[in-house]
C-alpha cells in the first residue's frame, strides 16, 4: 500500500514534468513534505496521478538544485541542510532578491508603478485594521509586480528554489510576525521607500533598501529556535 504526502492530482497537461516539479516543490516549502522525508517516485507519481516518468524528470531536477538528495544509490529524501549552511543560503538568497529590485527599478514602466503604487496605498491605508492573512497575501503580490518587472526567469527560479530553504519555519514566523504591529508597519514603511526607489528608476536605492528588508526578515527567521532544516 502506497502512503499518501498530502500531493493532489495534477490534471492533464502538456508539461505533466513541470507541473510535477512545482507540485513537488509547493510541498516542500509549505513543509508537506519535510527535510529527511524519504520519497519515492511511484508514491509521488500516485498522489499526483501522472505515471512515474515525469515525477522522475522533476526530480532530477530537484536534486540538482539540492531540495532532494540521495540517502544511498536508490533511496531519495527531501534534502536537509545544516542550519550554518541554511543561513549562508539565506544570505545568498538576500543578495538574489536585492538584485531583482535594481533590475526592477532600471525595466519597470508605467503600468507596473501603478499597480505598486496601488498596493501600497491600500496596504498604508490598511495595515492597522487588515487580517494578517490580507497583508501577507498584498505583500507577496508586491513581491511579484517586481519580480514581473525584473524581467529576468532565471533570476526568479533562483530565488524561487532559493526560498523553499527553512520551508515550515518561514510560514511560522511570517505568522507570527504579521501578528506584531510594530513590525508590520516597519515592513509597511519599507515597500513604501522600495516603491519610491522603483518610482525614481534608482537601481542604486531599490537594490539597497531590497537587501535589507531581506535581510531583516532572514535575520528574524534564523533568530528562531528550531529554525533550520536541522530543525525537523
Amino acid at each position: 500500500m502506497i502512503n499518501k504526502t498530502g500531493l493532489r492530482p495534477l490534471a492533464r497537461t502538456e508539461s505533466l514534468a513541470e507541473h510535477a516539479y512545482v507540485a513537488i516543490r509547493d510541498s516542500i516549502a509549505d513543509g508537506v513534505l519535510q527535510p529527511g522525508s524519504p520519497i519515492t517516485e511511484r508514491q509521488l507519481a500516485a498522489d499526483l496521478g501522472v505515471s512515474p516518468t515525469p515525477v522522475r524528470e522533476a526530480l532530477r531536477k530537484l536534486e540538482h538544485e539540492g531540495l532532494v538528495e540521495r540517502s544511498d544509490s536508490r533511496r531519495l529524501r527531501v534534502a536537509a541542510q545544516p542550519e550554518a549552511t541554511l543561513g549562508e543560503l539565506m544570505e545568498i538568497e538576500v543578495l538574489l532578491r536585492a538584485a531583482e529590485a535594481r533590475f526592477a527599478a532600471r525595466k519597470i514602466g508605467d503600468d507596473a508603478l501603478a499597480h505598486l503604487g496601488r498596493l501600497v496605498e491600500t496596504v498604508d491605508r490598511e495595515v492597522s485594521s487588515a487580517d494578517a492573512f490580507d497583508l501577507m497575501a498584498l505583500a507577496r503580490e508586491f513581491d511579484a509586480v517586481i519580480a514581473e518587472a525584473a524581467g529576468n526567469p532565471p533570476l526568479r527560479r533562483m530565488i524561487e528554489s532559493f526560498g523553499i530553504l527553512g520551508g515550515d519555519d518561514r510560514i511560522r514566523t511570517l505568522e507570527d510576525d504579521v501578528a506584531d504591529p510594530t513590525w508590520t508597519r516597519g515592513r509597511v514603511d519599507d515597500h513604501l521607500a522600495i516603491y519610491r526607489a522603483l518610482l525614481d528608476h534608482d537601481e542604486e536605492s531599490a537594490e539597497a533598501l531590497m537587501r535589507r528588508h531581506a535581510r531583516s526578515a532572514m535575520q528574524r527567521l534564523t533568530a528562531r529556535p528550531h529554525a533550520g532544516g536541522d530543525a525537523h
